[in-house]
């Protein structure tokens, strides 16, 4: 009896050492389970902060290239403002008038306000606007874009044709002017076009409206009021708008001097052959840049006595 008592006291401490063991297993697997859980929800966590890091870095690029990008055209379009009104002023002086209003007015046409308007003695005017740029959340701050022009008279050089006489054209200007030839007719950008001050709603292409601000200062000087533009920048939408209701009056869509920012349609008289605004008109305006083309003169193939082109042959 005690070598039985004996072998089942030794089976019953092998069976507990086994259970030990399977019970150390146990828990050794369990921990290791649990440091791989551990492992993997570490991994996934890190995962989403990469991916949530890579998702702020693009928001963060693509906010900068927005508020560089309007930035940018807040800039040009405050350079194209104070040019514009240092040109007016400068033709307003030359006829006798008086150089700060009217660069005020010009400004304001063109979505800026004249901060400084200075006439120096040689009679160069100098012009500083400021133009609100519309930024996205805190960098709102910083809306507001100046630049600062000046115009004058100058003598012209041996062998020159200016464009224009008395003041030259802006390099900046002619830039912009040159920038909407890259463009389709009737597809040019708003910012590359400049408003007329004393028509609203009245665009060309910005060269076009420098000559045509000088051509008014004139006009305005031989009949006391200014030229009434009735028609200017002419998309290729509106060229179709008005292909349809007139028929082969009107230019093909795409192929009209009004869709590259460089015709106007012209009333205050002018729109009349013989009258004294009309008379005036084709002695004086191709000093300006301006002609009346010979398609639309009394025996043209389309008498159009309104119809005015900028840099265009007669």
């Amino acid at each position: 009896m005690n070598r039985r008592a004996s072998a089942g006291a030794k089976n019953q401490r092998t069976s507990a050492g086994t259970r030990n063991r399977w019970a150390s297993a146990g828990a050794r697997n369990r921990r290791a389970s649990a440091d791989t859980r551990n492992r993997r929800a570490a991994e996934r966590g890190a995962g989403t902060v990469l991916v949530l890091g890579i998702i702020g870095v693009v928001l963060a690029l693509a906010a900068g290239v927005a508020i560089l990008g309007a930035a940018q055209n807040g800039r040009g379009a405050a350079q194209s403002a104070a040019d514009l009104g240092a040109l007016a002023g400068a033709t307003a002086l030359g006829g006798g008038l008086d150089a700060c209003s009217t660069v005020a007015a010009a400004v304001a046409r063109n979505g800026a306000e004249a901060t400084t308007c200075e006439v120096a003695a040689a009679g160069v005017v100098r012009v500083e606007v400021r133009r609100p740029v519309a930024l996205p959340g805190r960098w709102s701050f910083l809306g507001a874009a100046r630049a600062d022009a000046r115009a004058g008279p100058r003598p012209p050089e041996a062998g020159e044709g200016l464009p224009v006489p008395g003041t030259a054209m802006p390099r900046h200007v002619a830039g912009r002017a040159a920038e909407a030839g890259n463009y389709r007719n009737g597809r040019i950008p708003s910012h590359l076009l400049c408003d007329v001050s004393f028509a609203a709603g009245q665009r060309l292409r910005c060269d076009a409206a420098v000559a045509i601000e000088r051509l008014n200062v004139a006009f305005r000087a031989a009949f006391g009021r200014d030229l009434a533009v009735r028609d200017s920048y002419r998309s290729y939408e509106a060229q179709v708008a008005v292909a349809a209701s007139k028929g082969a009056l009107a230019a093909p869509p795409g192929t009209s001097n009004h869709g590259w920012g460089r015709a106007v349609d012209l009333s205050g008289g002018i729109q009349y052959f013989g009258t004294a605004e009309h008379r005036w008109m084709v002695a004086n305006a191709g000093v300006h840049g301006w002609n009346h083309p010979e398609w639309a003169g009394p025996g043209g193939s389309k008498p159009e006595a309104w119809h005015w082109e900028y840099g265009t042959a007669g």
